[in-house]
């Protein structure tokens, strides 16, 4: 029995390693197929056309070519280009920063402002606004979630996907509802959980691009069971350590009602279907080297996302890896009042101030608040080292506490997604 490699582009799961092998084994004088990572291990009988093993692959979507077949495995590279993922990443970044400088919009915490007093009607349209959020923080899982894998063109697997992601926020903000005021997940427990799920989208996005293959748990994989996969996919949504949910899971929890606490979830999630499905729409009826391109993208972003996610796990349980980084230059030194020392500055979307002060003399950190600038993400400033967490309201707000060591700490939004400095001196 002969042996031959075959590299093929467009593999992202074992949905598209099982649909691959099944389609080869058609062919009468190939007798086993063994897929790892993008490389198919081919045993045959008789005579095999390259041109045969290229048509078939072709046919079910994914691409292969004569130098991409070879008797000798050495010879072919399974990983994602150097030069591809430089070029994807830097357009991702470029994109987010543009956004960010034209219309001062950072896509990675847009939430809006929750609160008691907004109606179901109001959670629709946050459920829409936020929906912005769910594309650049979620929207690789999305991909992975709609892309179509079998060379048929429907819209059952964006439908799934979202059906999926609905019920999944339903029955969370429900149990959230339920729990009321009677239990609450303090911040170590909050850590751990963001610190695993980002170490599982690291692990996954690694075995995506290639650079790993290991063996992960079906879930992990997203391995189908028939036409669910996508809906399954939805639901383990819903689990995510996301900015928005996260918001509203609190304002679920407050509703003190299963029944309230599964309706405000259910209206946010409805809010978010129309730009989610359409996004997975178009996504679904994109085939051949645009899908290959789009998994691409989905794998930096997902690696993206676990990393973002992965320092936010670390933050909420106050460890910051790069405070050793930080350029003290650039901080806000306080200025001395009578027995106080105060520090003043505005709010703006996306960040607070780092700022200098002196220990064992109390501060009086002033920050007025533009409405047009307060979110649901920037409301809440934690100082996890002085004890503080107080919410921000619109006009002027002051914040007390007394230094009483030196060195610098870090403090955060509530959603540990804005994070500056304080320094404290002799």
């Amino acid at each position: 029995m002969k042996k031959i490699y075959v590299k093929i582009d467009g593999i992202h799961c074992d949905h598209c390693r099982i649909k691959i092998k099944n389609e080869l084994l058609k062919n009468k004088n190939i007798k086993n197929v063994d897929i790892d990572k993008d490389i198919a291990h081919i045993s045959y009988n008789g005579k095999l056309e390259y041109k045969d093993i290229i048509k078939i692959v072709s046919n079910i979507d994914y691409i292969t070519k004569e130098e991409y077949i070879s008797d000798d495995l050495s010879s072919l590279n399974t990983n994602i280009k150097l030069n591809e993922f430089i070029i994807i990443l830097i357009c991702i970044i470029l994109i987010a920063f543009f956004i960010n400088k034209v219309f001062k919009i950072n896509i990675f915490n847009m939430i809006p402002t929750i609160d008691n007093s907004i109606t179901y009607g109001m959670l629709v349209i946050v459920g829409m606004l936020t929906s912005i959020h769910c594309i650049s923080m979620c929207g690789a899982i999305n991909l992975v979630a709609v892309v179509n894998n079998n060379g048929k063109r429907n819209l059952k697997k964006p439908i799934l996907y979202n059906t999926g992601r609905v019920i999944s926020y339903s029955i969370i903000g429900g149990i959230a509802g339920f729990i009321g005021s009677v239990f609450a997940i303090g911040d170590t427990v909050t850590g751990i959980i963001i610190l695993l799920a980002s170490i599982l989208m690291l692990v996954m996005a690694l075995n995506m691009l290639g650079i790993i293959n290991l063996k992960l748990p079906k879930f992990i994989n997203l391995t189908p069971i028939k036409n669910t996969n996508s809906f399954f996919i939805g639901l383990l949504n819903g689990f995510m350590p996301c900015g928005p949910l996260q918001a509203m899971q609190l304002y679920a929890l407050g509703t003190g009602s299963f029944i309230q606490g599964a309706l405000a979830m259910f209206l946010f999630g409805i809010g978010t279907v129309p730009l989610m499905l359409s996004v997975g729409i178009v996504i679904n009826l994109v085939k051949g080297k645009r899908k290959i391109l789009i998994n691409k993208i989905a794998s930096v972003l997902i690696l993206i996302l676990s990393l973002v996610m992965l320092n936010r796990g670390l933050l909420t349980l106050n460890i910051d890896l790069f405070k050793s980084f930080n350029h003290y230059d650039s901080f806000v030194s306080s200025t001395l009042k009578e027995d106080y020392q105060e520090i003043e500055f505005n709010l703006s979307y996306n960040n607070y101030e780092d700022i200098i002060v002196q220990k064992n003399i109390p501060v009086k950190m002033i920050i007025y608040v533009d409405k047009k600038y307060l979110t649901g993400c920037n409301n809440e400033i934690v100082i996890k080292d002085f004890g503080i967490k107080q919410k921000l309201e619109v006009g002027y707000n002051v914040i007390e506490f007394t230094p009483n060591k030196t060195g610098t700490f870090t403090y955060t939004c509530w959603m540990n997604m804005i994070k500056n400095n304080i320094k404290v001196i002799e």
